[in-house]
């Protein structure tokens, strides 16, 4: 049977190259795709035990802010209090430390780094490679495997070892008590050491709220109801207002999105897409493979005629057909793998993730395969083995022209919806690193003030100011985009907002901010050294004013808390979240000495020297301190990685989902084209011309794409209205993406169609005339 099977496929290669490319093409997708959705499903899965993070509902006015931050002892009441809590742990935010210094002896090196409590590694399942009761001395340091090679040269001789950490301007000796095993990719905590948390209660000391900046995880073995975590927590903390709830930590990464105090899913709704873009390429692959092999099939009638005159067995023609189709499906697998092989260096470095097959994965593929080619192959096998006519006349039913029409709308219609979906998505990241946020974040240099550098801040800015090539430097509590902080309802004027229902986000600054970032002001000014009452003043944008309904707001007084604090600008609105949310009141209030992070504006052009020079003068402020920065820009690109990953990877697989349903069009036109060889024939004879051959192979095909087009725009246009409806700020769906769609589909049909149609035309009337 291998060998009658390999004679015919050899003998028609345009068919056997076909089938091969489209279905070994679509398969590479399915497990491209297969590959990134197991890995984006095992984020966090590795923990052995039942994880959940303590998170807080909070009434921010207009609407319930969601947020992981807990007060320090949050943990330490739910351990005692609850006989259901194995085990507690308890961090300080991760967004807080951008990189520590780590230093031995004369080398210091940057590291990422956190402070933990002692049930670390009791919750999490982080393998300790050295040390017992880690984290019980807040001297002690618990260092990776990486980290040990790169300062002690190996592990094992880590322990005991002395190091000292510096950021902004704490630091202290400290000794290694442990070494773990580096923390798996798929964790979504990357940290190079921890620290015990009783050494950052010497930094700022404990607090008994409900509320804080904490995180706090819990080991469970059963998820325990909300209502009985929030009385015990309103008992403890006498607050009634904030509402706690359990989140399973595994879930975080993928269902980390809240809107309203309710779970709105997050990286999960991009999972399910690319499930569903796997599926239809899938379904495209599949559907032509089969199109192909049965039209095919049915110029065989009279083989199976002669085989059957010479005695062969239905059964026998049924395991030949099967075994062709079964064969050619394996083949395509083979050729699919070695794609993925091939492509999968470049999906990594495109992804950032580092893949590992799946068992199931492959199971799953070759299922899908060995289905594929016994459907395909089913067509011959128990339909055309029944006939014996030597004559080769075989009536193809209505339903079989049916569904292959079906198919093949379908496969069109599909691929409509990708070539929109990528226009719509395309247009929307084009929109988003276009628009302008309200400040200029180009050639903006950001670094933490650390060491004498922190202590000196106003003499170091000075300096860096008169750097060549600064242009303007200022500071900042924290990055300006995607701030960490929850707004506050704390802030009164005219006797209004005594429910605190409209929050304000809050931001101490030093001076020359508005300028460095080059920020409009809407009326007012910006703060001024000028002024000695600057001490005490604010700058609004323009939602807080409208949100507080004050006329003429330069002057007037508001009140933060305790202090009163005095307008003196209102600045145009900006976005320093990004384009999903809408923009939210915001106060600027002058506060040099709680600011931590540089902004330093650099000259186009001049960066490298500049960086070069600023460095120069960190080392001289802070011998010993690594000198870390990023670009503001860089900061913002951060904000849309996700949708500039998704966009990316569309681009690719629709591309390939659209060459996929072409290779089915060619082959379909290809078997028309050759099924009516002898109606060409006759008609060139009669004198058609190319153009009358062109639109009769056309025309049909056409039909049925103007029917996919149809049924694909009110299904584009529902899935990206609802994909848009995620960002406050988009673009509009206009016809013009609809329009260019239809069009690119028709021409590539015609494309497609239209060169058999021609190679048909062209070719000599006497040699299909005289075949029969």
């Amino acid at each position: 049977m291998l060998k009658t099977t390999w004679r015919h496929l050899i003998k028609d290669r345009q068919f056997t190259i076909l089938n091969l490319a489209g279905l070994s093409t679509g398969l590479a997708c399915a497990l491209l795709i297969g590959l990134w959705i197991h890995d984006e499903l095992n984020i966090d899965k590795f923990h052995r035990r039942n994880v959940y993070q303590v998170m807080l509902n909070e009434n921010a006015g207009d609407r319930i802010a969601t947020r992981e931050g807990t007060g320090n002892t949050v943990g330490d009441v739910l351990l005692k209090s609850m006989p259901e809590v194995e085990y507690t742990a308890t961090t300080t935010p991760a967004a807080w430390f951008r990189n520590f210094n780590l230093s031995r002896k004369e080398n210091t090196l940057s590291a990422k780094g956190n402070f933990v409590s002692k049930g670390f590694f009791s919750v999490f399942s982080y393998e300790l490679l050295q040390g017992d009761r880690v984290l019980e001395n807040k001297n002690s340091i618990v260092i990776s495997a990486q980290l040990a090679k790169k300062l002690f040269h190996s592990v094992d001789s880590a322990i005991g070892k002395e190091l000292s950490w510096k950021w902004l301007t704490f630091g202290k000796p400290c000794i290694v008590s442990g070494v773990f095993k580096d923390f798996p990719v798929n964790s979504t905590a990357q940290y190079d050491f921890v620290l015990p948390l009783e050494a950052w209660y010497d930094i700022v000391p404990s607090s008994n709220t409900l509320t804080g900046p904490f995180n706090t995880y819990i080991v469970s073995a059963r998820e325990i109801p909300g209502k009985q975590i929030t009385d015990l927590l309103h008992a403890n903390f006498n607050d009634t207002i904030t509402k706690p709830f359990l989140r399973s930590y595994a879930d975080g990464y993928l269902y980390g999105k809240y809107e309203n105090g309710v779970q709105a899913g997050g990286r999960i709704g991009y999972v399910k897409l690319f499930t569903v873009i796997a599926i239809f390429i899938l379904l495209i692959a599949c559907i032509n493979f089969m199109n192909l092999s049965t039209a095919k099939a049915s110029r065989r009638i009279k083989e199976i005629s002669v085989k059957k005159s010479l005695g062969a067995g239905r059964f026998s023609l049924v395991r030949q057909f099967l075994g062709e189709s079964v064969l050619m499906s394996l083949a395509a697998l083979l050729i699919a793998l070695l794609i993925v092989w091939a492509l999968l260096p470049q999906f990594r470095q495109l992804t950032g993730k580092v893949f590992v097959f799946d068992p199931a994965l492959l199971l799953a593929v070759l299922g899908i395969t060995l289905l594929t080619g016994l459907v395909a192959g089913s067509y011959p096998a128990f339909y055309l083995s029944r006939f014996q006519a030597l004559k080769g006349a075989i009536h193809r039913s209505a339903g079989e022209l049916w569904a292959r029409k079906g198919l093949v709308t379908f496969q069109f219609t599909v691929s409509a919806v990708f070539i929109i979906a990528v226009l719509v998505v395309y247009n929307q990241i084009s929109y988003v690193e276009t628009k302008s946020p309200g400040y200029n974040k180009d050639n903006v240099l950001c670094f933490e003030l650390q060491g004498r550098a922190a202590e000196k801040a106003a003499a170091f800015l000075a300096e860096v100011k008169d750097i060549p090539g600064v242009v303007n430097v200022s500071s900042i509590e924290q990055q300006i985009i995607l701030p960490s902080f929850v707004p506050d309802g704390s802030v009164r004027w005219e006797g209004k907002n005594q429910d605190g229902k409209i929050r304000f986000n809050q931001m101490p600054v030093n001076y020359d901010l508005i300028e460095t970032l080059d920020m409009q002001m809407m009326e007012g000014r910006s703060f001024s050294r000028n002024y000695a009452s600057d001490t005490g003043a604010v700058i609004l944008n323009e939602t807080a004013i409208k949100a507080m309904d004050i006329k003429d707001p330069i002057g007037k007084t508001i009140s933060l808390g305790q202090r009163e604090k005095r307008i003196v600008g209102v600045v145009k609105d900006f976005h320093f979240n990004s384009l999903h949310e809408a923009i939210r009141p915001f106060i600027f209030k002058l506060a040099p000495q709680e600011t931590m992070l540089v902004m330093a504006k650099i000259k186009a052009g001049q960066e490298k020297a500049t960086i070069a020079r600023i460095n120069g003068l960190w080392n001289t402020f802070n011998p010993g301190f690594f000198f870390d920065y990023r670009f503001l820009d860089n900061d913002y690109q951060v904000q849309y990685a996700s949708e500039k990953l998704v966009a990316t990877i569309s681009r690719y697989f629709a591309g390939l989902a659209i060459i996929i349903s072409c290779l089915g069009l060619f082959g379909l036109a290809a078997f028309t084209a050759e099924r009516r060889r002898k109606e060409i024939g006759i008609r060139k004879v009669l004198g058609a011309t190319v153009g009358n051959f062109v639109l009769m192979l056309s025309k049909d095909f056409l039909q049925l794409v103007l029917i996919a087009i149809l049924i694909a725009f009110p299904l584009a246009w529902w899935a990206m209205t609802q994909w848009l409806n995620d960002f406050a700020y988009h673009v509009p769906l206009g016809m013009s993406v609809f329009v260019a769609t239809g069009c690119a589909i028709i021409l590539i049909t015609l494309l497609t169609v239209g060169y058999q149609a021609i190679r048909s035309a062209l070719a000599n009337p006497v040699n299909s005339l005289k075949a029969e």
